[in-house]
C-alpha cells in the first residue's frame, strides 16, 4: 500500500486576496489568514473491494415504457420474458358529437366502423421477421390499477384479467407489418407499431356510455373505473423479439352527421405516462449465474443481476478522524466477452451506486442520485469502464449512519455490526436518467432516475479479483 503526500501554503492560496486587506490596521490586518506554518496535507491510499453478483429480484415497475416479447440471452443462454398491462385515459372533460349527430343503423344501434388498438415501438431486439403472438384481455372492472400502489416487476398479470375471461383479440405480429407496402413502412413519417383488431361492439359500448353517462369522460379516473379499465397484453407463442414500446393508442372509428353531411371521425384514448403501465419480467434461472466464482460479476436487466460491493468503511476511517475525504474514486472495468454477435446484449449505459439497504425505497420513493447516498455514473466507451469518480460522501455516509446507530441502539460496534451486516453493503445497477437544464446556468439536474428494463448485459471484473479504492485525505497541519 503507498501513501503520497503533498503540501501547499494556505497563504499561497490567500495571496490573491491580500489587496482586500491593505486598509486595514496592523490589529486586523490578519483575521482569517492562516500563517506560513500552517497548510493543507493530503494523502492518498488504495483499499480493496470485494464484489459479488446478487439477484436483484422483483423492483419497482414506474418506467414510462413498457415491453413485450420472450428471448434468450446468448451470452448467459437464460431467457427473459415481458408482458404488460396499461391503462388508457382521456382529456379532462372530453367530449364526443351529440347523439342526435351519431350515425345510427337500421335498428338504431351505433355504428362503430372499428376499433383498434396500436402500440408503437421504435427500438426492439431480435430479428425483423420473426414471428411472435399475443392475446389482449380487458382488465378487471373490480380490481383496477391504483395510482397510489407501487408495483412491481413480478406482478402477476393472472390476478387482473377476471377469471375464465377469453380475450378480446389475437394478433400475430412481426416487427416488419408486411399488411403494409414497401412504400407505407418504408415512408419517413411511418412509425413502426402493432396494430390489433378489436370487437365492434366494444367500441360502441364506448360510444354508448359517453352518450348517457358523458361525466365518465370528465377525467381519466372516471374513464378507467366506468369505461375502459384497461388491456393485459401476453405472450401465446414465439421466440426471439422484445419491443421497447413507447405509447399505445386505442382509437374508435365512427360516423357522425353535420349540416346533412357524413363525416369520418376517431375517439382516440392514449396509454401514456400519465396513467400506470407495469410490466411483467420473468428470467429463467439464474442462480448458477450468481453462485459460481468468476473473475467478474454480472449486471444484467431487467430485473435480473446486480453486482454487490463491500466497502472497506472501517479501514477508510482508521486514524482518519480528524481528515477529510476530499476524493474516493472506483472504477468497473468491463470483462470482455470472447465471443460476440450481432445479438449479442448491450452494456447498460448508466450505473447506479446506492446502499444496498436503501435500494428499494430509491426507486419506491422516486429518488434522484444527491452524490451522498446515491450516485450514478455512464459508461466510458473509449475505455470499457464505469468510473464512480468520488464516493467519498457515499463512505462518510456510512460511516456516520454506524456512529449514530450504536448511540440510537446502545449496542457496541461488533454487536451493532452483527444486527446490520449490509451496513457497508451498495448495490451497483443499470437505471435510466432522465435530467433538465437550467437555461440560465446551463446546470444540468436529475429529474427521474428508474430502474433499466431494456435488455442489457455486462460482466464487470470483480469477483475473485478485488477492485480498488483509490482515496484522497486532506486536512491542515
Amino acid at each position: 500500500m503507498q501513501t503520497s503526500i503533498f503540501r501547499v501554503s494556505v497563504a499561497t492560496l490567500m495571496a490573491a486576496t491580500a489587496a482586500m486587506f491593505l486598509s486595514c490596521d496592523d490589529d486586523t490586518a490578519s483575521l482569517g489568514i492562516r500563517s506560513d506554518a500552517d497548510a493543507i496535507t493530503s494523502t492518498s491510499t488504495t483499499f480493496k473491494v470485494t464484489s459479488r453478483s446478487v439477484p436483484l429480484g422483483a423492483v419497482t415497475a414506474n418506467t414510462s415504457k413498457s415491453y413485450l416479447g420472450l428471448v434468450t440471452d446468448p451470452e448467459t443462454d437464460t431467457d427473459i420474458r415481458a408482458e404488460f398491462m396499461a391503462q388508457f385515459h382521456t382529456f379532462e372533460d372530453y367530449s364526443l358529437p351529440s347523439q342526435e349527430q351519431l350515425v345510427l343503423d337500421s335498428d338504431g344501434n351505433l355504428i362503430v366502423d372499428s376499433i383498434e388498438i396500436r402500440l408503437y415501438f421504435t427500438d426492439y431486439y431480435g430479428d425483423s421477421d420473426n414471428p411472435m403472438s399475443l392475446s389482449v384481455y380487458e382488465l378487471d372492472r373490480e380490481k383496477v390499477l391504483r395510482e397510489d400502489w407501487t408495483y412491481y416487476s413480478d406482478i402477476d398479470i393472472s390476478e387482473y384479467i377476471p377469471a375464465g375471461a377469453e380475450p378480446l383479440a389475437k394478433k400475430v405480429f412481426t416487427v416488419e407489418d408486411y399488411t403494409l407496402s414497401d412504400s407505407e413502412r418504408t415512408n419517413v413519417k411511418h412509425s413502426k407499431n402493432v396494430r390489433i383488431m378489436l370487437p365492434k361492439e366494444y367500441g360502441a359500448d364506448i360510444l354508448s356510455k359517453a352518450m348517457s353517462n358523458p361525466e365518465y369522460f370528465q377525467d381519466s379516473w372516471h374513464f378507467m373505473h366506468n369505461v375502459c379499465p384497461g388491456f393485459a397484453f401476453r405472450l401465446d407463442g414465439g421466440r426471439g423479439t422484445m419491443l421497447t414500446l413507447d405509447v399505445g393508442a386505442l382509437n374508435v372509428f365512427f360516423r357522425y352527421t353535420r349540416n346533412d353531411s357524413i363525416y369520418d371521425a376517431i375517439a382516440r384514448f392514449a396509454a401514456t405516462p400519465e396513467v400506470i403501465q407495469t410490466t411483467s419480467i420473468h428470467n429463467s434461472d439464474l442462480s448458477d449465474l450468481i453462485e459460481r466464482q468468476q473473475p467478474f460479476t454480472y449486471i444484467k436487466s431487467p430485473a435480473a443481476i446486480a453486482t454487490e460491493i463491500t466497502l472497506p468503511v472501517d479501514e477508510v476511517f482508521a486514524n482518519h478522524d480528524n481528515d477529510s475525504i476530499s476524493r474516493a474514486r472506483l472504477s468497473f472495468q468491463r470483462y470482455n466477452s470472447a465471443e460476440q454477435s450481432a445479438y449479442s446484449l448491450n452494456a447498460p449505459s448508466t450505473l447506479l451506486l446506492v446502499p444496498s439497504d436503501s435500494l428499494d425505497n430509491f426507486f419506491k420513493q422516486r429518488r434522484v442520485a444527491n452524490g451522498r447516498t446515491a450516485v450514478t455514473t455512464n459508461i466510458t466507451s473509449a475505455y470499457n469502464v464505469y468510473t464512480f469518480s468520488n464516493i467519498a460522501n457515499l463512505i462518510t455516509s456510512m460511516h456516520q449512519a454506524k456512529k449514530r446507530g450504536m448511540i440510537r441502539e446502545g449496542l457496541k460496534e461488533s454487536d451493532w455490526k452483527a444486527a446490520h451486516p449490509r451496513w457497508n453493503k451498495a448495490t451497483v445497477v443499470p437505471v435510466v436518467v432522465k435530467t433538465v437544464t437550467n437555461q440560465n446556468t446551463n446546470a444540468v439536474s436529475q429529474v427521474s432516475v428508474t430502474h433499466d428494463f431494456s435488455l442489457t448485459s455486462t460482466r464487470l471484473i470483480g469477483g475473485t479479483v478485488p477492485l480498488d479504492l483509490y482515496v484522497i485525505y486532506s486536512s491542515y497541519q
